[in-house]
């Protein structure tokens, strides 16, 4: 498993708008990102920015507060920055977050490929 030192969320949001700041869950402790830009209201884009440094046994987008609305999401781009490696990007489709559910973001880098 490699050490994550960032990774980057473009979350678009979908008809129901998601909590205008929304968290991160790694390896049970819940963080905020150290940056945002844009919004999660219907139709908008947010990047979110998460320094984490650690290796990253569970990595999740957490839902909505407790009581507040499901959020909907029509897509994520996740780029991961490893460290000693070249950054990867994941595309992840539409997915409806509810005050108990949450979005695993963790995807392992690729495999190294080669010619033969």
């Amino acid at each position: 498993m490699p050490k994550l030192d960032s990774f980057t969320l473009e979350i678009k949001t979908g008809a129901r708008p998601g909590p205008e700041k929304p968290i991160f869950n790694i390896n049970g402790f819940p963080l905020e990102f150290e940056a945002l830009e844009g919004a999660t209201a219907p139709g908008e884009t947010l990047k979110a920015v998460g320094n984490v440094f650690s290796f990253p046994h569970a990595l999740a987008l957490i839902g909505p507060a407790e009581g507040s609305a499901p959020w909907d999401i029509e897509s994520v781009r996740a780029t991961y920055q490893c460290a000693n490696s070249e950054p990867y990007t994941v595309m992840m489709g539409a997915v409806t977050l509810d005050d108990e559910s949450n979005l695993n973001v963790w995807h392992e880098p690729p495999p190294p490929t080669f010619d033969v």
